[in-house]
């Protein structure tokens, strides 16, 4: 499920809001007036642990007690 960043064009109050379904209307939770939806980026992050950063010989652990 997205979550969506909208402005509202009365009070200019600034929220994100989680999607559950795409033709859900959304309106300023502070005053109930039409929103716009807003145009945001994303970022991806990485771990030191990150593929590029093993060994060519390096196996995960695994659980022995499942």
């Amino acid at each position: 499920m997205p979550i969506f960043e909208y402005t509202c064009e009365k009070c200019e109050y600034r929220f994100d809001q989680l999607m559950i379904r795409a033709d859900s209307e959304v309106k300023c939770p502070i005053c109930r007036s039409r929103v716009k939806k807003l145009y945001s980026s994303f970022s991806v992050g990485h771990s030191q642990f990150s593929a590029s950063n093993l060994p060519a010989s390096f196996e995960p652990k695994m659980c022995k007690n499942c």
